[in-house]
């Protein structure tokens, strides 16, 4: 097939779970194109089996006339139609894009996160007649929806989220029958992430990869470890990510004097997170809402024993006691007392790290489910 993939940037400085989607779907021999609607991060592209096209952001005249002269009247009604959407300039600026952007030819269109990139991907399929879907995430379903959310599910063929929890919430939401969402799990590269009989370190370490913004509740997982000092409990702490709390949290570090065991790493070029994962002992996710995220995929694959909150998704990756830990959000009193537990039981974090590795093999591995992906759009 020959798939365009709309999305709302790329890449980006935190690897957006579409990117290693279409690395294996271009593997399996499918023709990927990317559409960027907001840019990206173009400096952090080293090579990509895919072509990557970013919108222009001027109107271009000389395709709006070519599109006229070929489809006139389609044109004039398409207009139209993009015009309750987006605007009047904004449709006149999107739809001068079209001849740009190898739509005509593709096979299917397909988003991630059913927001920008995914209204735009909709609204060209209905010119050109072209299958769409859309993979829906997390924030976009629950937190911000849009108001053409409702839309986007029902228009596309198939729409597909990452959990049963979301489904459960949508087809509840908008009165949805079981058929009209699918679910398929994210996955991660198992060969790529996989600790190879590398030993976990003599010292205690933490990590947590996430966005440094105040719905990740990495505040409580600052303060886990401002409760573990005060006891004396020695451990370090490393958090990767960026954001806009960057100097917020760096600044409460600082206030609880915890400026020589947790640092702020900021972004890590994702092809990197691995030889991080590999100096640690714990993979620690505080977040106040997620989906299912891939970051904590990735840790359970390198072995490492998760604790992460009890909300939304989560218990459909970890279950509580097995292959990792649950706590409660905003709970920073309990999760210093579960990294207490698992600095002074190492036996239970190897248990807790092998089961997450099965964990991931059996219900998160990339290929398998990029192999239900790829069935789910040959048969939509």
């Amino acid at each position: 097939m020959k798939i365009i993939y709309f999305l709302n940037s790329y890449p980006t400085q935190h690897k957006i779970v579409a990117h290693d989607e279409m690395i294996e779907m271009s593997r399996r021999g499918h023709q990927i194109t990317v559409i960027s609607v907001w840019g990206g991060e173009r400096n952090l592209i080293k090579s990509a089996p895919f072509k990557i096209i970013y919108l222009k952001q001027t109107i271009r005249l000389f395709n709006l006339l070519s599109l006229f002269l070929k489809y006139w009247f389609k044109s004039l009604q398409h207009l139209f139609f993009l015009r309750k959407y987006l605007g009047i300039r904004e449709a006149i600026n999107f739809f001068s894009n079209y001849p740009d952007l190898g739509v005509k030819s593709a096979d299917r269109i397909h988003c991630h996160f059913a927001s920008n990139a995914a209204l735009r991907g909709y609204l060209i399929s209905k010119f050109f007649n072209i299958p769409f879907s859309c993979t829906g995430h997390h924030s976009e379903l629950i937190r911000y929806p849009e108001p053409y959310l409702e839309e986007l599910i029902l228009q596309a063929k198939p729409f597909i989220t990452i959990s049963n929890y979301k489904k459960k919430v949508l087809m509840r939401k908008f009165s949805l029958s079981e058929d009209k969402i699918e679910v398929n799990y994210c996955g991660v590269d198992t060969e790529y992430f996989n600790r190879k009989g590398v030993p976990y370190p003599k010292d205690f370490n933490i990590i947590s990869v996430t966005a440094l913004r105040h719905v990740k509740g990495v505040k409580y997982l600052i303060e886990a470890c401002s409760i573990l000092k005060n006891k004396n409990i020695p451990c370090s702490c490393l958090i990767i990510g960026g954001g806009k709390d960057f100097e917020i949290l760096n600044k409460y570090i600082l206030d609880l004097n915890l400026h020589n065991c947790v640092k702020l790493l900021g972004p890590i070029h994702p092809e990197k997170i691995r030889d991080y994962l590999l100096q640690v002992s714990v993979f620690v996710l505080p977040s106040l809402s997620e989906g299912i995220p891939i970051s904590l995929m990735e840790a359970m694959a390198m072995e490492l024993p998760v604790i992460a909150t009890n909300i939304t998704g989560i218990p459909e990756l970890i279950d509580d006691g097995k292959n990792g830990i649950l706590v409660e959000p905003k709970d920073s009193i309990t999760l210093a007392q579960v990294i207490e537990r698992l600095i002074k039981n190492p036996d239970l974090c190897k248990k807790l790290g092998r089961l997450a590795r099965a964990k991931i093999e059996k219900d998160f591995n990339l290929k398998r489910n990029v192999k239900v992906l790829e069935e789910l759009l040959l048969n939509s």
